[in-house]
């Protein structure tokens, strides 16, 4: 029977939800999420030293956290997943649920369906609920959107199906960018949405007019001068999440650095998504 390293982490409920946020940044193929731990496996070999110094790297200066490496053997983890869903309404227009529960809706109401395969974006954490808000004020209409590390698509796939002219949804791990293929199919705009396995550098395409990037604070600072540079000159925007409040600070004198102002923001619980502009 095949086996699997697991890393497992033992923190206080805020700092197990940060790094369920930037667990996507790891070739990870499963997750487990408990109250006082969270579980992530990787391929025989995969949990190095280096994984655990990239999780650790994340977190702020002096998180108290217990790491733990064991090796188990294959089980199923994506369907004790599955079974712990629920449909997410996200304000008063957008559902997330998924293909084996649908939900009803009217027609003011944009019901969009995700079948994860572990990818982060499902609409129960926060930061996807915060910047799906967001998205949901704007109006996508014959504008190009590009949709930096997907996750499980949805949010390129909100945009999409209220009228975005072209979007690219990429991300740089390859079962991300598998179950984001199955998403889109899923919600019939498999035709409007062209999704990649790259990196931002890799975009050549021009210009656009909304930039969606749902990361951890660290990675978006990182990206910012080469997100600046892929915003239109039509009065772009960047919509960010995956920021605790306690780091926002930092965020907003980044992206002032690089000529963005905030226009717009929400916030839950510890976390805040915002609306930049030029």
């Amino acid at each position: 029977m095949k086996q699997y390293d697991a890393l497992t982490c033992y923190a206080n409920r805020e700092t197990l939800e940060l790094l369920l946020a930037v667990s996507s940044t790891l070739e990870i193929t499963g997750t487990l999420d408990e109250e006082t731990s969270i579980t992530l496996y990787f391929d025989e070999g995969g949990a190095t030293p280096q994984a655990i110094e990239t999780l650790q790297s994340w977190l702020p200066e002096g998180t108290e956290i217990r790491i733990e490496a064991t090796r188990v053997e294959e089980q199923n983890w994506n369907a004790e997943f599955e079974a712990s869903l629920q449909p997410v309404r996200i304000g008063e227009r957008l559902i997330i649920t998924q293909s084996w529960q649908p939900q009803q809706s009217d027609e003011q109401t944009l019901q969009v369906v995700i079948d994860p395969k572990m990818s982060f974006g499902t609409g129960h954490h926060e930061s996807t609920r915060l910047i799906s808000l967001l998205l949901m004020k704007l109006d996508p209409a014959a504008k190009r959107v590009l949709d930096i590390g997907t996750g499980t698509g949805v949010l390129a796939i909100v945009a999409a199906l209220r009228g975005a002219a072209a979007t690219i949804a990429f991300d740089n791990n390859e079962w991300a960018v598998a179950n984001t293929i199955e998403n889109v199919a899923l919600n019939g705009v498999a035709n409007q949405i062209d999704v990649r396995q790259c990196e931002l550098e890799e975009i050549a395409e021009g210009e656009f007019d909304i930039i969606l990037a749902n990361l951890h604070r660290n990675i978006i600072i990182q990206l910012l001068p080469g997100i600046v540079q892929r915003m239109g000159a039509n009065s772009p925007l960047l919509l960010t999440s995956g920021v605790l409040i306690e780091d926002y600070q930092s965020l907003l004198d980044a992206a002032a650095n690089h000529g963005l102002h905030p226009i717009d923001e929400a916030r839950e619980n510890e976390w805040v998504a915002t609306v930049f502009g030029k």
